[in-house]
């Protein structure tokens, strides 16, 4: 089988093309130019080659867990990529977390003509996964977690779940086949074998799951259905009239019941005994009579006191205006060396001036006269004997208020004890009424409520049977829907049966053993794995021989999906394809043989197929050969990302 051109497939583009056009490590002074078709990266062991596959996935899909230390200084992932016809720029920040934005904006906009600019989360709907996937012409479809049970929750298929069929890192290359050795990723790997080959149908998809949805209600109906009108047989209920009937006539009487029980209490709260009303308002009247009392007791207490202290002013007062009538001078002039009030040094430099430093008023420009001081005498006298008697006759007047509220509390004590004890005769004589009502209300609100519970029964046998009619046409119609969807299914069979003869074709060229007479590929229907010459791939015992189907197998899906138009991204990434083969001899020659098909595979496919290969070392021919091809060589003094410090070094070199 020759491989096919350009010319043959018509066009020179392809909606599911995906080609990173450059990509820089922001903070680990690393930008990775690379080219459409063939890419060769080289470099020793430890110097960041797999670290830059996992990046370039990190790129495109989600950030990798578990990095290494070195990755730590990234910050973030910068580039351009062609998704489709369009180049977008893209600023990745090295974050794990779901809504991290994601900075994308149009590559070809310019100042006439502004471009789209987005800031989208990382993951999550409508996020940049989803982003990737539409620009790819991708689907953006969710599966059931279990491909047995259709009617079980919904799992999206990410950009990631794609990325497991473009990028095939050193570890997987020689043990799994997409990693279908882990149970998530193998679910989902066969997902986008379906969808990409035609297999998977999305509305047939969902028919299905509908069907199989109404078909377990129709058997929980069914199963409920039988369980009720099994209980309604062995029961003993009567027919639904005579129920009816009953639950009226008990309704009737619970109604009877509920306004006696009404009225009862009524009378209990609203219309005592003649002896209780009485008594119940004596004592409301005798609390109030005795508040009153108290009020006025605690008033004649703050006068008696108020008059207390204007008694020792005025006594006070008066001794002084006998000082100053016995010294002939007003108190006023008393020269303090102190303040009387509370000890501190007076501030004596305003002696001279006509300012009292006790007061800080004018003093009076009037001499003190002994007539007046006298004449001030009497009044106060006569304020003293004033205040004496206003005292007396408060006292009075609070011993008084005292013995009347004494009287009051012994008043208070008597009429409550004959109100308790009128009262518990008054409930005594109508407790056995109130609890033989409450009784027969109890009685027949349990009868109702068993009536009423028999009834719903009755109609939920009813409805059950309606429902299950309905459920019964809906499945009719579903099925209807199934038998008139057509599905290409020999389509998809001749995708597959393309994707056979691609992979024989390059397994021929790489010269793969034969493993018995004749050199066959068969894809398994049911898993989707490659089986060589009757073996599955777990049965190839050489790393080296699973290496080349590998790498046979990945070339096969991409190619054919570009001839005949399938949806999958044309992006690969191939790892350590040397690494199990020797140098010499027919090992060596494999390796050249693999060289060569992803030479001729670019060739061919050069705008269309964007192809890495990250090998240790490249065959001295093959240097020779490509060596425009070779877009980046590490080395133990040059690895991927760069410290600073190394930088400081090779700078001052």
């Amino acid at each position: 089988m020759t491989e096919p051109s350009i010319e043959e497939n018509e066009t020179d583009s392809s909606p599911h093309t995906l080609r990173i056009n450059w990509i820089e490590l922001v903070g680990g002074n690393r930008t990775v130019d690379l080219k459409p078709g063939l890419n060769l990266i080289r470099g020793d062991i430890t110097t960041g080659k797999t670290t830059l596959v996992r990046l370039l996935r990190g790129f495109l899909g989600n950030i990798p867990k578990h990095m290494p230390p070195e990755v730590e200084q990234v910050r973030a992932l910068t580039g351009e990529v062609l998704l489709g016809d369009r180049p977008w720029k893209l600023y990745r920040p090295m974050v794990t977390t779901k809504d991290v934005p994601v900075e994308v904006a149009e590559a070809d906009s310019s100042e006439e003509v502004e471009g789209i600019a987005l800031r989208l989360p990382a993951a999550g709907a409508g996020g940049y996964g989803d982003f990737v996937l539409q620009q790819l012409g991708l689907p953006v479809v969710s599966v059931p977690r279990a491909r047995k049970e259709p009617t079980l929750d919904q799992t999206p298929v990410t950009i990631n779940d794609w990325l497991h069929y473009c990028i095939v890192t050193g570890d997987e290359l020689d043990v799994q086949v997409f990693g279908h050795r882990e149970t998530f990723r193998d679910h989902k790997r066969r997902w986008v074998f379906e969808i990409a080959y035609g297999l998977y149908d999305e509305e047939l998809a969902r028919l299905s799951a509908q069907v199989r949805q109404v078909d377990l209600s129709i058997r929980a109906a069914e199963a409920e259905h039988e369980v009720v009108a099994s209980f309604l047989a062995e029961a003993e209920f009567g027919n639904k009239e005579e129920l009816e009937d009953t639950l009226e006539a008990e309704q009737e009487t619970l109604v009877a019941l509920q306004q006696s029980q009404h009225d009862t209490h009524s009378a209990f709260e609203h219309e005592p005994a003649e002896e209780i009303a009485a008594l119940r308002a004596g004592v409301l009247d005798l609390r109030k009579q005795i508040d009153a009392d108290r009020a006025a007791l605690r008033q004649h207490e703050a006068q008696l006191r108020d008059l207390l202290d204007l008694e020792r002013q005025l006594v006070s007062l008066s001794k002084r205006l006998t000082r100053s009538i016995v010294a002939d001078e007003w108190m006023v002039d008393f020269d303090f060396m102190v303040c009387p009030r509370c000890g501190h040094d007076l501030d004596r430099h305003r002696v001279e001036t006509s300012i009292c430093y006790l007061c800080e008023q004018p003093e009076p420009d009037v001499a003190p006269n002994r007539e007046s001081l006298l004449r001030e005498q009497d009044r106060v006298t006569f304020q003293i004997a004033e205040t004496r008697q206003l005292i007396e006759e408060r006292r009075e007047s609070l011993e008084r208020l005292r013995n009347a509220s004494k009287e009051g509390d012994e008043r208070l004590i008597k009429l409550s004890v004959q109100l308790d004890h009128a009262t518990e005769q008054f409930v005594s004589s109508h407790a056995s009424e109130l609890k033989a009502l409450a009784a027969q209300v109890a009685t027949v609100e349990a009868n109702v409520a068993w009536l009423q519970r028999s009834l719903k029964l009755f109609s939920h046998q009813s409805n059950q049977q309606e429902r299950l009619d309905i459920l019964r046409d809906r499945k009719a119609e579903l099925e209807a829907d199934l038998e008139s969807h057509d599905v290409a299914v020999s389509q998809a069979e001749e995708n597959i049966a393309a994707l056979e003869a691609r992979m024989l074709d390059y397994l021929q060229r790489l010269n793969a053993p034969t493993l018995g007479d004749l050199l066959t590929v068969r894809i398994n229907r049911t898993s989707y794995l490659p089986e060589v010459s009757g073996r599955t791939f777990d049965e190839l015992s050489s790393q080296g021989l699973k290496t080349i189907v590998n790498v046979a197998h990945t070339l096969a899906h991409h190619t054919v999906a570009i001839d005949r138009g399938l949806a999958l991204p044309g992006f690969v990434v191939l790892d350590g394809v040397s690494a199990n083969s020797g140098k010499e001899g027919l090992d060596g020659e494999r390796v050249l043989d693999m060289y060569r098909l992803f030479a001729e595979v670019s060739d061919s496919y050069s705008d269309l197929l964007q192809i890495l290969v990250v090998d240790n070392e490249l065959p001295p021919e093959i240097v020779a050969d490509l060596s425009d091809r070779i877009v980046l060589t590490l080395s133990q003094n040059d690895r991927l990302i760069v410290g600073p410090a190394e930088l400081t070094a090779t700078t001052d070199q």
